[in-house]
């Protein structure tokens, strides 16, 4: 996870305080991260496998439990469920006070992270998660590219209506079930310490990222 941005407080017509930011999942590794998803037809769901590829050329596929969905939130596209997760904890005495509204993710490369890394592509190689009718799907990241979700588009935000004003921890992590093979998954979270008000969020400190 690259680090946190854009965060802010949202106050709704409706009375409630939502806490938004900005996330970008990236890959730093040596190689693409892909994976397939397939249905049989009239399914809702999908099963998904990994693709990892080695360094001679060739490639295995690797089963997961994760699971992709079709989503009806404007984005009309297929989601792997959860690949993301969010969590806001009080500082003071470690209680979790709310997680992330937003459970589909579908990953492609949008944002340019690192292209100096060996084997980056210098322009996208995934660039979407197929339609609706799809009973195969391919999505990914390759090496030094991220897929970034905005702060302001649907269900990105932790509610925060209910906790009193204080300090907290906010924490993104890629992948907390360990659906997917990794070199190394000691960078798939972030957090970043904040200080919430009735009506401001101000930053105190940043944790590491990739």
């Amino acid at each position: 996870m690259a680090r946190l941005a854009d965060i802010s407080l949202e106050n709704t017509t409706d009375g409630r305080r939502l806490l938004r930011f900005t996330t970008v999942i990236v890959n730093v590794g040596r190689g693409a991260f892909e994976v397939h998803g397939s249905r049989s037809a009239g399914a809702s769901t999908m099963a998904v496998d990994q693709r990892v590829f080695d360094e001679g050329g060739g490639s295995r596929d690797l089963e997961t439990t994760a699971s992709m969905y079709f989503s009806g939130d404007g984005h009309n596209h297929w989601h792997v469920r959860d690949f993301e997760s969010y969590e806001l904890v009080r500082r003071d005495n470690g209680r979790r006070v709310g997680t992330g509204a937003k459970h589909g993710f579908c990953f492609w490369d949008n944002t340019p992270f690192q292209l100096s890394l060996p084997s980056a592509p210098q322009s996208p190689v995934y660039r979407g998660c197929g339609v609706a009718g799809d009973t195969r799907v391919t999505i990914g990241l390759s090496v030094g590219w991220g897929d970034r979700y905005g702060a302001t588009i649907p269900d990105q935000y932790i509610d925060v209506t209910g906790p009193s004003p204080g300090g907290y921890r906010l924490t993104a992590t890629a992948d907390a079930a360990g659906w997917f093979l990794e070199a190394d998954d000691g960078n798939n979270a972030t957090w970043v310490d904040l200080r919430i008000g009735r009506h401001k969020v101000d930053i105190e400190g940043y944790g590491p990222s990739a």
